[in-house]
């Protein structure tokens, strides 16, 4: 367990892949942003059982409040082969906990879990580029632009840019 100001990060269990998934699956996360392709039951479970045996492709932390209530989730995962690094992902399951700051604090902790426990050079966070609220997470976790992906993602039935945040190991270092 990660713990935060008003919340913890923890592994997913069990018994917590089908509320995800309802949580994952409500438009309300979804948001203007994120595709609307709903996660199956089967594809769920299966990326819990694959996560739990070794963290090297994907590892998932949940948001959990003060009263044990999903609220969100954090995740990291390898993308690139050759690349020494890691691409964090997030999301806020109850919406009118957006913009309280929550999320850029997820991001912190998850950020520096990472760097002390694995052996990497680059953390990166990339987001649709009109996903302002987003941007202002990497920013205010010390990510630095990098670039736009034209036309990377597909999502309400367009094809979408991706801007692109990186954060460096010695860029965090100098954040302390």
């Amino acid at each position: 367990m990660i713990k935060g100001s008003c919340f913890h990060l923890r592994h997913i269990r069990k018994e917590d892949v089908m509320p995800m998934l309802e949580l994952m699956n409500h438009p309300d996360a979804k948001g203007d942003f994120l595709s609307q392709e709903l996660m199956l039951p089967g594809v769920a479970e299966k990326k819990f059982e694959d996560e739990s045996r070794s963290k090297e492709q994907f590892e998932t932390f949940l948001i959990i409040d003060e009263n044990e209530k999903m609220i969100g989730r954090v995740f990291h995962f390898k993308t690139v082969p050759y690349f020494n690094s890691r691409e964090i992902g997030y999301g806020m399951f109850v919406k009118n906990l957006h913009g309280k700051g929550i999320m850029t604090e997820a991001v912190k902790l998850l950020r520096d879990y990472l760097f002390n426990t694995m052996l990497i050079n680059r953390l990166e966070i990339h987001m649709n580029i009109d996903n302002v609220a987003s941007e202002k997470v990497a920013i205010n976790c010390g990510f630095q632009k990098e670039g736009i992906a034209r036309g990377a993602i597909f999502t309400h039935g367009k094809h979408r840019d991706i801007v692109m945040y990186a954060l460096l190991r010695n860029e965090w270092e100098a954040l302390s």
